[in-house]
């Protein structure tokens, strides 16, 4: 990666377009951090069908998620018992994810899960239980990130939870100059910079940073995963 000028909208979506249909993004199982996540906050699983609701009702709640991919963790929700929908920038995921999904018994899947910008979505005011946004956030320039989760506070019910996570390692932006993902965006983050990305209207629950060292080279991968509640 090298430091280079911020990609257009067209751009960058064309550069996702090309990377899931090159199969980069075919990624099949749940982040670690969202599991954790779904069964401390919202619905704990105890066996093959049993779950212990942590909030009420936990059975159906609407359940987004920004940035679906291929839908893996939206496949997670089904299992869960949530009522999942997703959105993401590329058509390709999206067609992949309506596959997956509707294969795995989710009803009506090509309205459940759609293509849209971050920015502008297509939900009514308050919609949804719960989002989460894995990997997506730091995909992207800090501006549209920021009118983003605006956009994700706007169709998210007040008290609902958002779970989301950056890359650490920095304040700055690096378009993808290698092949996995080339033309795509890398934004890395600080606690002090994500603090400043989030508006008034979510509640700081919790941070964790994780992080990853590849022993021979040393490369330490760190994320910040934040849980916020809508106010």
């Amino acid at each position: 990666m090298t430091s280079a000028p911020t990609p257009d909208s067209d751009a960058r979506r064309s550069a996702w377009e090309t990377a899931y249909d090159n199969k980069q993004n075919f990624v099949f199982y749940p982040e670690e951090e969202v599991v954790r996540f779904v069964s401390r906050h919202l619905r704990q699983r105890q066996g093959l069908d049993t779950f212990r609701d942590v909030v009420p009702n936990a059975e159906g709640l609407k359940f987004l998620d920004a940035g679906c991919g291929i839908g893996r963790h939206l496949n997670m929700a089904l299992t869960f018992g949530f009522a999942p929908y997703g959105f993401d920038l590329s058509e390709s995921a999206v067609a992949v994810a309506r596959d997956w999904l509707g294969k795995s018994g989710l009803a009506a899947p090509d309205s459940r899960i759609i293509q849209a910008d971050i920015r502008d979505l297509p939900y009514d005011t308050a919609f949804f239980d719960c989002i989460i946004s894995h990997a997506v956030l730091d995909s992207m320039p800090t501006a549209i990130a920021r009118d983003g989760i605006a956009e994700l506070a706007r169709v998210l019910k007040p008290g609902g939870l958002f779970f989301c996570d950056f890359i650490g390692g920095g304040d700055h932006e690096e378009v993808i100059t290698t092949e996995h993902e080339k033309g795509t965006l890398q934004s890395f983050f600080t606690p002090e910079k994500i603090d400043a990305l989030l508006p008034d209207s979510f509640e700081l629950i919790e941070r964790v940073r994780t992080e990853r060292t590849t022993t021979r080279s040393a490369h330490v991968h760190s994320r910040l995963h934040v849980t916020l509640r809508r106010l």
